[in-house]
């Protein structure tokens, strides 16, 4: 997939930024690895489907849900390293 790449993790933060209009989805492969986790960042753009594809919204989310995240190839140089996501996915 040339346009965006996929993470699956659980997720172990979600948190508010400053900027009302984003948030923070923090994922791990490993919870409790921080050299795994994710950082995703939330706009009103993205689309939280839940496991029968339903839209949801992000206060449906919980932490411990396992979600696939397509998000954009560019990603920070930060631990956790941080991307735009599109797509969340719960399982």
């Amino acid at each position: 997939m040339g346009c965006c790449s996929y993470s699956i993790g659980t997720i172990v933060d979600i948190s508010d930024n400053i900027n009302e209009e984003y948030k923070f989805i923090t994922i791990a492969k490993i919870p409790g690895d921080i050299y795994t986790y994710t950082r995703l960042v939330y706009s009103k753009e993205t689309i939280i489907l839940d496991c029968e594809y339903k839209e949801i919204s992000i206060d449906e989310l919980n932490i411990g849900d396992t979600i696939v995240a397509f998000h954009s190839n560019a990603m920070t140089m930060s631990i956790p390293p941080q991307t735009s996501v599109f797509i969340i996915e719960v399982k």
